[in-house]
C-alpha cells in the first residue's frame, strides 16, 4: 500500500494550533472559522438560488410577431398529427440534449414537432448515459459561448454539476412547457421515408413496442441521434472514427458511470483543495477532479479497460457518480459489442472499489449503488456535411459568415488503446460553428445535430461537447423555421448571407451567441514553423495542450523524433490508401539516448529507413539539400528545434504522399 496524503497532518497541524492557543486566541481563531463558514453558506445559498433563475429571452415571447414582421408565415397550419395530408412541420429523432433543444426551439418559434427516441426517458447521454458534470465552453476572458438553451438547461439545474433526477425533471418541464411539442418514445426507427429522387426525407417509419410499425410524416427533419443512424439510413455519406486522420477501425474510449454509496465527501474536498494543488485536482460541494495520482498505481485485470483520474457528481442523495472507467475496442455500431463492454466494465469497476477502499482518500466504505443505463460513447459518426470543421478551424478561433454559435472547448482526445494514451492537442479561445456543419449534402430537409454531424476526427474532440450540440440543436429549430417560411432549401440557405443576418438576428434575440467574433489566432501562429507544425498536428502528431505550450524552440530527443516519424508515416499511408505499405512499417527503437543534432540527423534518418526501406523514396537527396540548408549556419553539436524537426517530417510526409 502507498502513502495515502498529507491532510491527516495538515489537520493535525489546526488542531495543535487550537490547543495550544489560550483561551482568548482560541476563541478568535474559532470565530474566525466560524465566519468564513458563514460567509461561504451564504456566497453559496445567494448563488444556487439567483444561478437557477434563467430570465426567458424577449425572442420567445414575440416570436410570432418577429416572423410576422419579416413577413414570414412560419407553420402549416393549427393542427399536425403526422399523416400526409397533416404532416409535422418538424420531425426531431433523438431525445438526447440536443435533440430536446432542437424540439424546443423549433416549438418555439410556431412549429408543430415530433420529437421521437427509441428510449423509454428522455435526456440520453445526461440522464441515462448519467454524464451529469457537464464540459463548459469558455473563451479567453472566462465567458459562457453556449448560450441560449443550454445555457437556460445549465441554470435550471444548478451548474456544470446537477442532480440526475433534477436533470431528467427541468427537461421534462422544458418539453411540457411547449403544448405544440408532441413527444413519442419507445419507437424503434425502422427506415426513413425519401423522395422517388432521394433529396428529401418525407418522414420515418417506427415500431412501437408492441411491433407495430407506422409511418409518421414531417416537412423538415432533424436527427438529433448520437450516430446520426436516421440520416445515415437515408444515404448520408459518413467516415468512422479516427479513419480520417489515418487510424481505421480505432474510436475514442468508451466509458461507463458507477455510482457509489458511502463517500466522505469532506475529505474528497480536502483532498483535491487542500493536500493536492494541481491543475487538475479540485472541488466543490457538488463536483470534484482528481486523484490521478493514486489511480496510476490501480492495475486493471481486464486488458481492454483502464482507469484515469476521474470527475465525481455528488448528488443529493448522497451517491457519487463516477467518470473515469474507459473501455477500449468497442465497436459502437453494434449492439453486442456495446452489451459485452458495459459487462466487463462493471467488473473491473467492482474490482476498483476494492482499490479505492484501500487507497483513495475518502474511499474508505465505498459501495457500488449501481451502473448508467447505456455507454457514454464519445465518438462514432463523422457526417460529410456541406463543410467539415477542421481543427485548424476550432485553434485559430476562426469565424464563418454562417455561424450559428460558438464552441470553446480544449480539443480534448481520449485514449483510443493503452498504447495510444489520450491527448490535449490544444485550446481554443472561441470558434464559430457554421451551419453548414449541420447540413447532408444531398438532401434538402435535412438536418444532423449532436456529435456525428460535420466535425474532423479531431475538431470534434472539442466540438462533440453537448453544450455545442445543443446550441446546434436551437439553431436547427430556427433554421427549419425559416426554411418552411422562405420555401428555401438547407442547401441554399447557408450561402446567402441575408438569410443567415435573419436567422442570427432570431437566434441572437432568443439567447444564443452569435456576434461576430472578436478571438485571434493564437501566438504560435505566427511562428516560422507553425505551417509544418500544423501539418503533423492534423495527424495528431503534435500537441499543445491545455496551454497551447507546442514547444517549437526547444530540443526534441532522437526517440520522440522516431516515434513521430513513424506514426506520421503509418497515418499519412493509411490516408492516401496504401495500408498494406503501412503494416510493413517497422518501429525502431534508437540504440543511444539523446537529442537530435546536427551531427546525427542523418544518421538518424538511415537508421529509421534501414528497417523501413519501403519508405525510403525517390526524393532522398532533395530531403537531404533541405535539411542542409534548413541547419546551415548551426554548429555540428547544435541540438535542433522541435519546430524545425517537424520541418523535415513534414519535407518528408510531402514526398511520401506523392508517391
Amino acid at each position: 500500500m502507498f502513502q495515502t496524503g498529507s491532510y491527516y497532518g495538515k489537520i493535525s497541524v489546526l488542531c495543535d494550533i487550537l490547543a495550544g492557543a489560550d483561551g482568548k486566541l482560541k476563541r478568535k481563531l474559532l470565530s474566525g472559522f466560524a465566519g468564513i463558514i458563514l460567509v461561504g453558506i451564504l456566497i453559496i445559498t445567494f448563488n444556487h438560488v439567483s444561478f437557477r433563475h434563467y430570465p426567458m429571452p424577449a425572442g420567445y415571447k414575440n416570436a410570432g410577431t418577429l416572423w410576422a414582421q419579416l413577413g414570414l408565415q412560419v407553420s402549416a397550419g393549427p393542427f399536425a398529427d403526422g399523416t400526409p395530408s397533416h404532416p409535422y412541420d418538424v420531425i426531431v429523432w433523438g431525445s438526447d440534449p440536443e435533440g430536446i433543444a432542437a424540439a424546443v426551439s423549433a416549438a418555439r418559434n410556431g412549429l408543430h414537432t415530433l420529437l421521437i427516441d427509441h428510449r423509454d426517458r428522455v435526456g440520453g447521454l445526461f440522464i441515462l448515459g448519467e454524464l451529469n458534470f457537464i464540459d463548459i465552453n469558455y473563451d479567453a476572458r472566462q465567458e459562457l459561448v453556449t448560450r441560449g438553451i443550454f445555457e437556460e438547461f445549465y441554470r435550471k439545474v444548478g451548474g456544470f454539476v446537477f442532480d440526475l433526477e433534477t436533470g431528467e425533471r427541468v427537461f421534462n418541464e422544458m418539453l411540457d412547457g411547449e403544448p405544440l411539442i408532441s413527444l413519442q418514445l419507445n419507437h424503434e426507427l425502422v427506415e426513413p421515408v425519401l423522395s422517388p429522387d432521394r433529396t428529401v426525407v418525407q418522414g420515418i417509419k417506427v415500431r412501437d413496442a408492441s411491433g407495430t410499425e407506422k409511418t409518421v410524416y414531417g416537412r423538415i427533419v432533424i436527427d438529433a441521434s448520437q450516430d446520426a443512424d436516421l440520416a445515415e439510413m437515408a444515404g448520408v455519406p459518413f467516415t468512422k472514427g479516427m479513419e480520417d486522420i489515418g487510424l481505421p477501425g480505432k474510436y475514442q474510449a468508451a466509458t461507463l458511470m458507477f455510482r457509489l454509496t458511502g463517500i466522505n465527501w469532506p475529505v474528497v474536498m480536502w483532498e483535491t483543495r487542500v493536500a493536492d494543488r494541481r491543475a487538475t485536482s479540485h472541488a466543490t460541494l457538488k463536483g470534484a477532479w482528481g486523484y490521478d495520482n493514486y489511480i496510476k498505481h490501480y492495475q486493471p485485470e481486464n486488458p481492454s479497460i483502464d482507469f484515469r483520474g476521474f470527475n465525481m457528481a455528488r448528488q443529493k442523495n448522497g451517491e457519487v457518480v463516477i467518470n473515469g472507467l474507459l473501455i477500449y475496442g468497442v465497436d459502437p455500431f453494434d449492439d453486442r459489442s456495446k452489451r459485452e463492454a458495459m459487462e466487463a466494465a462493471q467488473t473491473e469497476a467492482y474490482r476498483f472499489v476494492e482499490f479505492a477502499r484501500a487507497n483513495l482518500p475518502g474511499f474508505r466504505n465505498a459501495q457500488i449503488s449501481g451502473f448508467a443505463r447505456e455507454l457514454y460513447i464519445r465518438e462514432s459518426n463523422h457526417m460529410s456535411a456541406l463543410y467539415r470543421l477542421t481543427l485548424d478551424d476550432v485553434l485559430e478561433n476562426r469565424d464563418f459568415p454562417d455561424r450559428i454559435g460558438y464552441g470553446g472547448y480544449p480539443v480534448d482526445i481520449q485514449a483510443l488503446d493503452r498504447h495510444m494514451p489520450g491527448i490535449a492537442i490544444g485550446a481554443a479561445d472561441k470558434y464559430a460553428i457554421p451551419l453548414r456543419c449541420l447540413v447532408p449534402p444531398n438532401f434538402h430537409n435535412l438536418l444532423v445535430v449532436g456529435r456525428s454531424a460535420g466535425f474532423d476526427p479531431l475538431a470534434h474532440g472539442s466540438a462533440r461537447i453537448v453544450g455545442v450540440g445543443m446550441v446546434a440543436g436551437q439553431a436547427a429549430g430556427v433554421v427549419s423555421a425559416y426554411s418552411l417560411a422562405t420555401q428555401k432549401s438547407f442547401q441554399e440557405i447557408p450561402f446567402v448571407q441575408e438569410d443567415m443576418n435573419i436567422i442570427q438576428h432570431i437566434l441572437a434575440s432568443q439567447g444564443a451567441f452569435v456576434a461576430p467574433s472578436d478571438s485571434k489566432p493564437p501566438e504560435v501562429a505566427e511562428h516560422p514553423h507553425y505551417e509544418a507544425m500544423k501539418k503533423l498536428r492534423r495527424l495528431g502528431m503534435a500537441a499543445g495542450g491545455y496551454k497551447n505550450r507546442y514547444q517549437l524552440d526547444e530540443p526534441m530527443t532522437v526517440q520522440t523524433f522516431l516515434n513521430i516519424l513513424f506514426n506520421s508515416s503509418v497515418r499519412t499511408l493509411n490516408i492516401h490508401g496504401q495500408s498494406q505499405a503501412a503494416e510493413q512499417c517497422y518501429y525502431v527503437v534508437y540504440p543511444e539516448e539523446g537529442h537530435v543534432t546536427k551531427d546525427n540527423i542523418t544518421e538518424v534518418l538511415d537508421y529509421f529507413f534501414k528497417f523501413n526501406p519501403h519508405l525510403r523514396h525517390n526524393d532522398q537527396e532533395a530531403l537531404a539539400l533541405f535539411i542542409s540548408t534548413l541547419t546551415a549556419g548551426k554548429a555540428g553539436a547544435a541540438e535542433l528545434p522541435r519546430g524545425e524537426l517537424y520541418e523535415i517530417i513534414a519535407r518528408y510526409l510531402v514526398s511520401l504522399e506523392q508517391e
